[in-house]
């Protein structure tokens, strides 16, 4: 499965105030199983697309406010898949001020989950 490339737009964006996580997902996929990749859940769901993806402890890994990310308007998140590694890339994009500002987190780790090598994406905005 070398080279596959699986990309899937969600259609809702969630932040949990509380427990400070911020979900983004597509609605009524169906759900096969998650992997946790440094406290990033992603579900995946048929074919190994991402079904959603909840990101815990959000506002430490982006560096803002909890109510700056009450205001996100995008999403994208982005998995390199090889047989040794997997690197996830999520941008977000949230209204500060009337403006909008890009954040960032990178994480990588062994792909000691044995998924497919390829690149799987996501995208959602609601703005």
């Amino acid at each position: 499965m070398a080279g596959n490339h699986y990309h899937t737009d969600g259609d809702t964006i969630d932040y949990d105030f509380e427990n400070d996580s911020l979900y983004f997902f597509l609605k009524g996929a169906n759900y096969l199983h998650s992997v946790n990749l440094d406290n990033v859940i992603i579900d995946f769901g048929d074919d190994n697309y991402v079904k959603g993806v909840e990101i815990q402890n959000a506002s430490k890994r982006f560096g803002v406010s909890k109510s700056a990310l009450m205001r996100t308007c995008q999403i994208d998140f982005h998995l390199d898949v090889s047989e040794e590694k997997i690197e996830l890339n999520i941008q977000i994009t949230l209204e500060i001020r009337n403006k909008f500002t890009p954040k960032s987190m990178i994480a990588t780790d062994a792909n000691e989950f044995h998924l497919p090598s390829g690149t799987i994406g996501m995208s959602c905005a609601v703005c």
